[in-house]
């Protein structure tokens, strides 16, 4: 029967002359597609090799100055730590400035244990002078000059054992009035020198200058040590860098700090030596990066932060980073690194032509299965139709459009037949999906709610984005505590369901207060209560309120003795200061809070009286132009000593209505 009735359905229709061959449609879009996709793919390849190559060279600048930036600023700022060191052994009074023999010792192991360290000094406001130094050759040489005995600087070679074996030079020579010895005293802070030449090797040098002040503040002296500018030089060579790529520093001002490239970093001008400046180095890329920054950015004052950008140079696209170093004491300089784009491209160009070789030879296989494949998916989809009619069964309320296609065409109606079929199973599934839906949100609500009566809104709400311990520090808030009296005797002769219900009606009521009072309440531990004003989200009167609620609590528990006729009292005790609150562990975890203020609190509450609500002298001083307050006097604090403290009498506005 079901077959029969499938064979009726559909009938077989006769092909128009509207109607195309699917052999005919399908293997012309095919073939378009295919050589389209081939050529897509090989331009595509050599772009995307190009710019793989560009992010090659961009990552290499980056990470190259980065490398630059912290072995140069770790080295520069190692110095000045050793100077911040020293400074602190003269004032505590480990080292003597006087005592040269024990700076010239102990200069001579500091450079023995830091290898980056070559030269360390000390010089007065008498023109006294004390400096160690190391040479290349790792021989040792201490420097002195004592104005008591002659203005010259006498230089000494000291063997292995630190001893002076013979005097090597003498010059005159006032250290008063080199460079890093004015600027240390006038800027009165650790500073860097200006660029300079130095007194005896004939090199640039900088040096990181700190100013040494008595006990008076009278300034006496300043430590230095020299970087040799031609060291940052050979650094830099060192650097790995493509084979045509440069890096070199310069200041703000153009002139050459230190360059990758052999380099010239003094140039006499008269009879002086002077620095260089970039712009007249010795290296074609130097100078032509130097003139290209400024007129990409103006000058070189005018880059603030790490900028990257290309020029061209000799029909090469030049790749240039440049990163500002500065440091807390000064220091003002550009690291330039330039990459040419060519050292990256050999490669690329070969990578190309076999490209475009294996798209050509891919394009020819994919024609001819392309032409075997047409024909199997027609063969294919003309059963696919058979079996189509035969599955569907039923009517449609909508039709796929018709198609000029005969086998698409016989698709279309088979497939509109198995929709309708598919259209009453998915509103069937949709109708389930509803239903679980609904049930998943009410679960949902109900572990909100849940959550909400265990934490406060805004903690909740930061616990589920964002999961771990919460902990905020809070300057101000206030906290109640308070304890039920007489509730332990109460508990020996009732039922512990009577008992529990009976607490249970109290801590409700407090409950239905701290909400009345936008309060948040923290815990209960046995027939204790507490509560915190000015947390999670912080108010100004969180003190006032508390107060508020400590009265309405009083109020709470003499009804309640009244209509139960109990002698039941509260003890309460606040306090306002510092806190720490959060959320911490992983199971059963609580909104709670820590702090030096939280247990004077509870001290308040314990060495209170019942029916009275004792507060600290913070709390008095916030209430006590709207509260009516007693002073009770100073009591003995557990852990805390002589405390002052104040009963809680009533609310002014209300007291006068009172009366």
């Amino acid at each position: 029967m079901r077959r029969s009735r499938f064979k009726s359905i559909l009938p077989p229709r006769p092909r128009t002359c509207s109607q195309l061959p699917l052999r005919v449609v399908l293997v012309v879009p095919f073939l378009l597609q295919i050589f389209a996709s081939v050529g897509l793919t090989g331009w595509l390849s050599v772009r995307n090799g190009r710019e793989a190559v560009r992010d090659i060279v961009v990552q290499l600048g980056s990470t190259t100055s980065d490398r630059i930036i912290d072995r140069v600023g770790n080295y520069l700022q190692l110095t000045h730590q050793i100077h911040k060191v020293n400074a602190a052994a003269i004032r505590n009074g480990i080292l003597d400035p006087n005592n040269f023999a024990e700076l010239e010792a102990h200069f001579r192991d500091r450079i023995h244990l830091d290898e980056n360290i070559d030269y360390l000094y000390f010089a007065n406001e008498a023109g006294d002078f004390i400096g160690v130094q190391r040479h290349d050759n790792g021989l040792y040489e201490v420097k002195e000059r004592d104005t008591s005995v002659s203005p010259l600087m006498k230089i000494y070679a000291l063997d292995r054992g630190g001893d002076r074996t013979k005097r090597v030079a003498q010059k005159e020579y006032d250290p008063r009035q080199r460079t890093w010895y004015q600027s240390a005293k006038v800027l009165g802070r650790p500073t860097w020198s200006e660029v300079y030449m130095a007194a005896d090797l004939n090199v640039l040098n900088i040096t990181p200058a700190y100013p040494l002040y008595d006990d008076r503040g009278q300034f006496f002296g300043v430590l230095g040590s020299d970087i040799i500018l031609s060291d940052l030089g050979r650094f830099l060579e060192g650097v790995n860098l493509s084979p045509g790529g440069q890096a070199f520093i310069v200041e703000r001002c153009g002139e050459l700090i230190a360059s990758s490239a052999p380099e010239t970093y003094a140039v006499k001008v008269g009879r002086q030596k002077r620095q260089n400046l970039a712009k007249n180095s010795r290296s074609q890329l130097v100078r032509v990066t130097v003139a290209a920054i400024s007129q990409q950015f103006g000058t070189l004052n005018a880059v603030k932060e790490v900028q990257e950008f290309a020029y061209r140079f000799e029909g090469t696209r030049q790749l240039v980073r440049v990163t500002p170093l500065r440091d807390e004491f000064g220091l003002e300089w550009l690291v330039v690194v330039v990459i040419p784009e060519t050292d990256f491209m050999g490669d690329i160009e070969q990578h190309t032509r076999t490209t475009i070789l294996l798209c050509l030879l891919a394009a020819g296989i994919a024609t001819i299965f392309g032409l075997i494949t047409s024909r199997w998916i027609n063969i294919t989809i003309e059963r696919l139709g058979i079996a189509s009619r035969t599955m569907a069964g039923g009517k449609l309320d909508r039709e796929v459009p018709a198609s000029p296609i005969y086998e698409l065409n016989i698709l279309a109606n088979s497939f509109n037949r198995m929709a309708a079929q598919l259209r009453s199973s998915f509103e069937e599934l949709e109708e389930r999906v509803a239903q679980r839906t609904a049930q998943l949100k009410y679960e949902k609500e109900k572990s909100e709610t849940l959550l909400l009566n265990i934490l406060p809104e805004p903690i909740a709400r930061r616990l589920k984005q964002e999961p771990g311990a919460i902990a905020e520090h809070f300057e101000e808030a206030t906290i109640l505590f308070a304890d039920i009296v007489g509730f332990t005797p109460l508990s020996a002769r009732l039922k512990p369901v009577e008992l529990v219900t009976l607490l249970d009606r109290i801590f409700s009521a407090f409950d239905d207060l701290a909400d009345r009072f936008g309060l948040e309440k923290i815990k209960t531990i046995g027939d204790a209560y507490m509560v915190v004003g000015g947390l999670p989200v912080p108010r100004k009167d969180h003190a006032e309120a508390i107060a508020k609620m400590a009265l309405e609590m009083q109020r709470s528990v003499a009804i309640f003795r009244q209509e139960h006729q109990t002698d039941l009292q509260i003890r309460i005790g606040i306090n306002t200061g510092v806190v720490v609150a959060g959320v911490i562990g992983r199971k059963k975890f609580i909104y709670d809070l820590w702090g030096d203020a939280v247990n004077v609190a509870s001290r308040m509450e314990s060495s209170g009286e019942p029916g009275k609500i004792q507060v600290t002298a913070a709390v008095y001083q916030r209430l006590k132009h709207c509260f009516l307050l007693e002073e009770r006097g100073i009591i003995n604090v557990k852990g805390k000593g002589k405390t002052a403290a104040y009963w809680l009498i009533a609310e002014r506005s209300r007291a006068t209505a009172d009366r």
